[in-house]
């Protein structure tokens, strides 16, 4: 194998399993230098940025890492394509990318798949400067495995225990318009799973605000409640709990913007709403609501409520309905 001074792997190692690090281990023993991107738009629940950012910091430490989702993109001025975008729209954004973040031509691009060739060639176009396209294990002989099986059948065969324990962490999120229950069923969920809960920043703020946000706290409230998720798993995955509790998520957020301004909502507002879950309950708005002073009229309530069926539908986002009393919705809860 040639020697080579910059060397590019991009990948979703969504979850890095052992086909990624011989793929990266013959990459990084072929050059002075090894920059990895990864990047995924639909991430996957228990395979977010945060995770991938410590599985490849643990496993590539010499290498240059730039691990992101679409609300980073935002912060660096880009915007992720999605993972079903065109070939050129990808190549696009990893050159953005490395010319903006990183700042450093490569020479080789090292892939496991066939478009190492045409990506090379469209690198070599954008600086002017040859790069070579270097394939390993094409065929999967030694690893024959691959990030989309293991995302429909998560085994410790082909990915590191931690690796395994962290995707399988169970983020289970309660949504849905003001008084259903989020609240209370979730921090009960919790409890009878012995699992963390990640209580709603957005109250906690309103209080501190005096019941006036902006736009811009609706950012730094999805913002914070992320960051509050990602230290919950990772309480987690310490303390040996198969998973978290989320009461609301970013896309509740997003909601509160559209129907409380008449601007569009701030880009990383939008890319965090994005962020996934391996379960989704959606709590209906069928019994009285509860006026505990904060609340907003029952007129808000419904139109939360219809925001989140198009939401929903229009992200073709799995979910399920928790309707009924509040015993009942503990029912289904554990069901």
């Amino acid at each position: 194998m040639s020697r080579f001074q910059t060397g590019l792997v991009v990948g979703k190692f969504s979850p890095l399993h052992a086909g990624h690090r011989y793929l990266l281990e013959c990459a990084e023993s072929a050059c002075d230098q090894l920059i990895v991107l990864s990047y995924s738009r639909p991430e996957f629940a228990g395979c977010t940025a945060d995770l991938r950012r410590l599985w490849l910091a643990q496993t590539m430490p010499g290498a240059s890492h730039q691990v992101l989702d679409a609300a980073d993109a935002v912060r660096l001025g880009l915007s992720m394509p999605f993972n079903d975008a065109s070939e050129e729209s990808q190549r696009q954004f990893c050159a953005d990318l490395i010319d903006r973040s990183l700042q450093t031509p490569v020479d080789a691009v090292f892939s496991s798949e066939d478009y190492g060739q045409g990506f090379a060639a469209f690198l070599s176009t954008h600086w002017q400067q040859p790069v070579e396209s270097v394939v390993v294990d094409r065929h999967r002989v030694r690893f024959p495995v691959s990030g989309s099986s293991l995302r429909i059948q998560p085994n410790t065969g082909w990915v590191e225990p931690a690796v395994y324990t962290a995707q399988t962490c169970q983020r289970i999120a309660l949504i849905g318009a003001e008084s259903t229950g989020k609240t209370l069923l979730s921090h009960w969920l919790a409890e009878q799973r012995g699992w963390p809960w990640v209580a709603e920043f957005g109250r906690e703020f309103w209080h501190e605000r005096g019941g006036v946000l902006t736009s811009d706290d609706l950012l730094t409230i999805a913002r914070t409640q992320v960051n509050r998720e990602n230290q919950a798993v990772q309480y987690a995955l310490a303390n040996g709990q198969a998973g978290i509790v989320c009461d609301t998520t970013p896309l509740t957020t997003l909601i509160y913007h559209q129907l409380m301004f008449d601007e569009p909502p701030p880009a990383e507002l939008v890319a965090l709403a994005e962020r996934p879950y391996h379960r989704v309950w959606l709590c209906s708005a069928d019994f009285p609501m509860v006026q505990d002073g904060t609340r907003s009229p029952e007129a808000f309530r419904q139109q939360q409520q219809a925001r989140y069926q198009i939401e929903l539908a229009e992200r073709d986002l799995e979910h399920h309905h928790l309707t009924g009393s509040l015993p009942e919705r503990q029912h289904q809860l554990l069901s």
